[in-house]
């Protein structure tokens, strides 16, 4: 199949004559946004905006707004760090030019930072502390989450004294809002929904800004919750007066294997094209986004095999800070989901070409909305984008277009929503698992109201509960009672859920930065040349580097602790590793366990123990499996095979679904493999609702 090139006309947006922020005339809806958040807190209502506009068109200024003008501190929710420090930057200017501490970005490294500062011994008394200064904060949902459920640690009424700083805020803003799961979604609502509830005349607005605006938490906010919602669109305008914000690009599209992890392949395959245009363009400079670390790592050494090694750079969730930081500035920088959000390419970081995996529709909008952004420092070199994708994909495509034909961007994405299958939401998780985690919420608020106060905020909470989940207060209360006696509740009481986790010592030398992190086994497993030490071994590895990175060596030691085997414990690492080199294929990894752990437990959440991990070809892993052996983890399993379940339920292309084995008594294997789901991706899967006959023992079973 050839590739198939279209052009992608500029993008516009009206502006209107309104007064905003200094010196600027804001886009129209901008100031649309503007006047809902002033109405809902000037007259102490509570609202909810969807604000759907591209990348690249002020979302960031038309959140803050009403902030920079009133200095009404605002709480940003942002899903990676990366994208807190570029609002950081991006908001500085305009809310806290002196520095005077009236804008904070807090995650976990931050506050380690401040920890030591203010010479305390939490995170929970050091979030407490910056929270009492009521700066507008921009931190991470994790964090948020660990306040609202009262998870954070510390000294007697330190849960509750968070929840009442949290309170005190009346504007929040969740950006990039469609990279939320199902789960996550669910667990703003509930957020939205309690603070409406324990005090509706307070005030308060809420943003869920995205360049993809559908989201079923419209619906849960609006006709479950009935609170006043409001969608606000960035409609282009083709008037002669609209300013631009989006530049001409040049869409190729480029079939490709993804479902094989094969798109650095096609990349490289491509490589000659791509040598042309920079042999006509010699300043181009180019920006990839794969989802494999893998195949963004061997993507950057085939272009460093054929352009010079320093024109290369690496962002991933492996590369250091010391990588990143110079990453950007170089002609070619090879990236993963790091840099989908969170960096604008501009200044020493323009880019002129973009390569990009597009696994389903909205990542394919989120990533081609990356490029052409501003006017560049050579404006004749032109823009263009190349975007991998299923051959389905492509064929829907190719049906519908021809080469060198003009689309506008709106046109492009309604092809491309219509192209693409839509992935399993897992909307049925809200009915099935939520009411025991939301069950979890409500029980830890009620705990900061008087005897007078509660039976009103207990109404109000069971009503969100019963509107969001359908389920009565009495349902969700035996339902959380249930999953706690089973051991199954911790997963669902964190945002992101954890997996298997281990500290990783990089001595592959390819990158200048602190060499020590803690990454995902499954990753190491396939792809690494490594050799497992033991913690002592390690944290002597560790002191030879504490002399140049003393902070990150002491954040290593605080971090990488061994995980507890109790499966309410999800914090700690499986074993620690010391990286060579990886391979250029990967090895084929599973899980192993006993007949007996799994006799009459299909299906269904529970917890698992005495697990065991294999590769092909072979590795020598008794010492993880020792550890692995001992841990009781929440997991979800059934006879079929990941690939069936995968295809079979569309579930999206990066969820983490393994192959199990099963042993037999007499120690063989089962012929056939299993699939295993673990933590909260074991509720997920879960909800989608199995037959009742696989939940029952099968004497006849045959593994």
């Amino acid at each position: 199949m050839q590739p198939l090139s279209i052009n992608i006309e500029p993008a516009s947006l009206d502006q209107v004559n309104e007064a905003w922020l200094p010196n600027l005339q804001p886009y129209a809806y901008q100031a649309e946004a503007y006047r809902h958040i002033r109405q809902a807190l000037e007259k102490k209502e509570t609202c909810c905006l969807f604000l759907a506009s591209p990348t690249g068109s002020g979302k960031t200024l038309a959140s803050y707004a009403y902030t920079i003008l009133h200095q009404e501190p605002a709480f940003g929710v942002y899903p990676t760090n990366e994208l807190i420090r570029d609002q950081e930057r991006a908001l500085l200017p305009w809310i806290d030019p002196k520095q005077e501490y009236r804008l904070l970005r807090i995650d976990s490294a931050t506050l380690d930072d401040w920890q030591t500062k203010l010479e305390l011994q939490r995170h929970s008394e050091t979030l407490e502390r910056l929270m009492r200064w009521e700066p507008t904060i921009l931190t991470n949902p994790d964090i948020l989450f660990y306040v609202f459920f009262g998870l954070y640690g510390g000294p007697e009424g330190i849960r509750e004294r968070l929840f009442t700083l949290i309170g005190r805020y009346r504007l929040f803003i969740f950006d990039e809002f469609h990279l939320y799961n199902v789960k996550q979604m669910a667990d703003v609502a509930l957020l939205v929904g309690s603070l409406h509830a324990i005090n509706p005349a307070y005030g308060r607005a809420f943003l869920f800004a995205s360049a993809t605006p559908d989201s079923p938490a419209l619906t849960w906010l609006k006709d479950r919750l009935i609170l006043p919602v409001e969608v606000i669109r960035a409609e282009p305008s083709t008037s002669p007066n609209a300013r631009r914000i989006a530049q001409p690009v040049t869409l190729t599209l480029l079939p490709a294997d993804l479902r094989a992890w094969e798109g650095d392949k096609a990349i490289v395959e491509y490589l000659p094209e791509l040598q042309q245009f920079v042999r006509r363009y010699p300043h181009a400079r180019m920006v990839t986004i794969l989802d494999s670390v893998a195949g963004a790592i061997r993507l950057a050494q085939a272009l460093r095999d054929r352009f010079s090694s320093q024109s290369v750079g690496e962002v991933h969730g492996f590369s250091s800070e010391a990588e990143r930081s110079t990453a950007l500035r170089r002609q070619f920088t090879v990236g993963t989901s790091t840099i989908e959000v969170g960096i604008d390419f501009k200044d020493e970081a323009e880019k002129d070409i973009l390569i990009f995996e597009a696994r389903i529709a909205s990542q394919f909008i989120q990533r081609f909305g990356r490029l052409a952004r501003h006017a560049k420092r050579y404006p004749d070199i032109p823009n263009w984008a190349v975007a991998l994708i299923p051959d389905y994909v492509y064929h829907f495509l190719s049906n519908r277009l021809k080469n060198d034909q003009s689309i506008t961007r709106p046109q492009l994405y309604q092809l491309i929503e219509a192209a693409y299958q839509k992935p399993e939401d897992f909307a049925r998780y809200l009915h099935v698992h939520a009411p025991a985690e939301f069950q979890a919420a409500v029980a830890k608020m009620l705990s900061l109201f008087q005897p007078d106060d509660r039976p009103r905020v207990q109404d109000g909470l069971a009503n969100a509960v019963y509107a969001l989940t359908n389920k009565s207060s009495g349902t969700a209360w035996a339902l959380y009672h249930r999953y706690q006696e089973a051991n199954i509740l911790a997963p669902l009481l964190t945002f992101r859920g954890n997996g298997f986790e281990v500290a990783v010592l990089d001595e592959r030398g390819t990158d200048p930065g602190f060499p020590a992190k803690r990454y995902d086994l499954l990753f190491l497993l396939r792809r690494g040349v490594f050799e497992q030490v033991d913690e002592q071994t390690y944290l002597k590895k560790l002191d030879e580097l504490e002399a140049r990175w003393p902070e990150l060596v002491a954040r290593e030691r605080r971090y990488s602790k061994p995980i507890a085997y109790d499966p309410d414990h999800l914090l700690g690492v499986y074993g620690y590793f010391v990286l060579k080199g990886l391979l250029d294929e990967g090895r084929r990894v599973w899980f192993e366990v006993s007949e007996d752990q799994v006799r009459g437990r299909r299906a269904q959440v529970t917890v698992i123990e005495g697990l065991e991990i294999a590769t092909e070809p072979g590795l020598y892993l008794r010492q993880l499996n020792k550890t692995l052996k001992k841990k009781r983890i929440v997991a979800w399993f059934t006879d079929r095979h990941p690939a069936a379940i995968k295809l079979g339920h569309a579930l999206p292309p990066l969820f983490e679904i393994y192959e199990l084995r099963v042993r037999k008594a007499g120690g063989s294997l089962s012929r056939s493999a299993w699939s295993i789901a673990f933590n909260q991706d074991a509720f997920l899967v879960d909800s989608l609702g199995w037959s009742q006959d696989l939940r029952k023992e099968d004497e006849a079973l045959i593994i």
